[in-house]
């Protein structure tokens, strides 16, 4: 029986580096390391996100490619206006710094998941399409804590953009986890990179903003994929 422990993860392109500088920062509670390596010619960087998904998890290869090789760390802030960049040494204030570290070679299970052919979507997701994106956030909402929020991932299909999250209900049936992608259809992408929700008498508002500055809003980190490897 082969071991599941050597298998690839699933490969996701981000749109941009800072797609994934969003999605490693909706966890407050430590500082992810970033992983930088040779793909042929390619500079690459990526983070592994697991997904929870029936009896076990869909471990994620999100990653983006470089222009040059990276320096030792990704410095990154949502505050006042979006930022991000490298440098050779940690920021601090308001900015995180997320250690790049450089593999060499890239290990054998990433190489395998960037050459190998484009593969089909992944089936037995559980797709819930909600009525607008003031349902989407107020569930974004209820998962934000101090630690973490969810990422808000968007991308584009069937001729319109989907933004939506990831919400598994544990321990169902005889599974780990039932994978819950609640969701809504947009007509076009959306306009910036954090999605604001402030409450209001006539139900909420969403705004879309370059920073997560005002503490009135609860926002969604969007995380913007060239493709989505599942079936919705």
């Amino acid at each position: 029986m082969k071991s599941t422990s050597r298998r690839s993860p699933v490969p996701v392109e981000v749109e941009d580096l800072a797609s994934l500088a969003r999605l490693v920062s909706t966890r407050a509670d430590y500082i992810a390391p970033l992983l930088a390596y040779l793909n042929e010619d390619r500079h690459i960087i990526s983070h592994t996100f697991s997904i929870p998904f029936g009896r076990y998890s869909i471990p994620l290869l999100l990653y983006t490619e470089l222009k040059e090789p990276p320096k030792a760390y990704l410095v990154y802030t949502p505050l006042e206006h979006e930022e991000t960049w490298f440098s050779h040494t940690p920021e601090s204030g308001r900015y995180i710094s997320f250690p790049v570290v450089e593999a060499f070679p890239a290990p054998d299970i990433i190489e395998k998941a960037l050459t190998m052919p484009p593969r089909r979507k992944i089936g037995g997701l559980v797709s819930v399409r909600l009525k607008n994106m003031e349902s989407l956030m107020r569930m974004v909402s209820a998962l934000t804590d101090e630690a973490s929020s969810p990422p808000l991932w968007c991308f584009a299909n069937r001729g319109k953009y989907v933004a939506g999250i990831f919400y598994p209900v544990f321990e169902y049936y005889d599974s780990a986890a039932l994978p819950i992608l609640y969701y809504v259809e947009l007509d076009k992408k959306p306009a910036a990179p954090f999605a604001g929700y402030r409450p209001t008498t006539s139900g909420g508002v969403v705004e879309y903003t370059y920073s997560i500055s005002d503490a009135r809003y609860v926002y969604g980190r969007i995380v913007y994929l060239k493709s989505f490897p599942f079936q919705i």
